[in-house]
């Protein structure tokens, strides 16, 4: 992924519209490209900013952290990796359990 397509998916990512393979991209782009985080840091509390004020609420809580919003998108991304390994070793588990049966 490039800077332009992760700068399209700023508000995909804000929203968690993003599918895993776009997360992922997403992430790792971020990782290694200081301008497009920092554009992602402006971005996210621009965005969040509006948000809260046309809640127009007192009772709503506002968070501007940005670097929070991609750590638990990260932590989202680990949590799904490994629930993928682990239906692979249950469904490698099955197969043999089958294998030993026959």
């Amino acid at each position: 992924m490039d800077c332009r397509e992760v700068q399209q998916k700023f508000i995909p990512f804000i929203d968690d519209e993003l599918n895993i393979e776009e997360l992922d991209a997403f992430l790792e782009h971020l990782e290694t490209c200081q301008e497009c985080r920092e554009e992602y840091e402006i971005y996210y509390t621009l965005i969040m900013g509006m948000r809260y004020l046309d809640a127009n609420e007192t009772s709503v809580q506002f968070h501007i952290d940005p670097g929070q919003k991609l750590r638990s998108a990260a932590d989202y991304l680990m949590k799904y990796r490994i629930l993928h390994i682990e239906k692979l070793l249950l469904l490698v588990a099955l197969c043999i359990g089958m294998l030993l049966i026959f």
